[in-house]
């Protein structure tokens, strides 16, 4: 079990960042933490990895306090990986040394074939004897968690870890990490300020705003409920309508066309994006509002809200 319990950072006692964190995670769950870039997501990371010490508050695992940099002579929690921007490679190692030094504890027979696995993983295959300092940013990314997944922690913190990769190599190292944490109980911490993103792979998911966690809920309850707009639109295209003071929120996918009744609408324009088409319409009001379908909605003149979501 992972507790973080009250957590509070600052800057010089002047900038606060994080205002009385607190989580439990268990093992076998991938839980994501979404938010504004420079919120406090990397700071947070950096304080459970045992890599930062925390203005106030504590973190622990499995009962056991994680200390920070200060009371460590080296820094970081051996059994608590950190993969963030700064990648942390040996530079002018190659890129088979990057992985092969973290796993030093195997025979040599089984520390290759895990190598050339993770290499195969990441797609660093032909690039092995190249110093990690010759990479381009995505290549030292994909190396970084390749080192992460060789050491197999009992916790792993992935900090915007699919920001360089293709669409094809997120989905194929985001199954990878999902079976991982399935198969060998891993703990797994993935943050990003792409809600989209992490929908995908979390169980659940938490919404940091202004220091501290607004939410936590599953990624279906934050699709579907969101509790505002500002919220909502960190999951995915959500349409606002205004009514009074108030206003209904609802996702591109929720609606029903009809000939009578519902909300009046006017086609403007649509684009492909390959699995379905994304339609514009206008209301009376003027709102632009969004409508996803496998054809474009031409001949739609009237929606019918299959969700309405008032914003509080």
């Amino acid at each position: 079990m992972l507790s973080v319990d009250q957590v509070h950072f600052s800057y010089n006692d002047q900038k606060t960042i994080l205002h009385g964190i607190s989580i439990e995670l268990k093992p076998g769950e991938v839980f994501g933490i979404v938010g504004a870039s420079g919120g406090g997501k990397s700071t947070l990371l950096k304080i459970v990895a045992g890599l930062l010490d925390a203005s106030a508050g504590s973190v622990s695992w499995n009962g056991k306090r994680v200390l920070g940099p200060s009371e460590r002579l080296v820094p970081g929690h051996p059994e608590i990986q950190l993969v963030n921007q700064d990648f942390n490679l040996d530079l002018f190692h190659t890129v088979r040394e990057n992985i092969l030094v973290k796993i030093l504890h195997l025979p040599e027979k089984e520390r290759l074939r895990f190598c050339d696995e993770l290499l195969e993983l990441v797609e660093l295959k032909g690039v092995e004897s190249r110093q990690a300092r010759y990479l381009s940013g995505g290549e030292q990314q994909r190396l970084s968690i390749a080192r992460a997944l060789s050491m197999e922690s009992e916790v792993l913190l992935l900090d915007e870890p699919f920001s360089h990769l293709d669409a094809h190599l997120r989905l194929k190292i985001g199954v990878y990490i999902k079976q991982l944490v399935e198969i060998r109980n891993t703990l797994c911490v993935l943050v990003s300020h792409e809600g989209a993103e992490v929908m995908q792979w979390c169980n659940r998911i938490a919404f940091l705003n202004e220091g501290t966690f607004n939410r936590v809920d599953t990624p279906e309850a934050f699709y579907f409920h969101p509790t505002n707009f500002n919220e909502g639109a960190y999951f995915g295209e959500l349409n606002e309508l205004k009514k009074g003071k108030n206003a209904i929120l609802f996702r591109p996918c929720e609606y029903k066309a009809v000939e009578k009744g519902g909300l009046e609408v006017s086609f403007r324009d649509a684009i492909f994006f390959g699995a379905y088409w994304k339609s514009f319409f206008r209301t009376k009001n003027k709102e632009t509002i969004i409508l996803y379908a496998n054809k474009p909605l031409k001949k739609v003149k009237r929606i019918e809200l299959k969700s309405q979501n008032p914003e509080a």
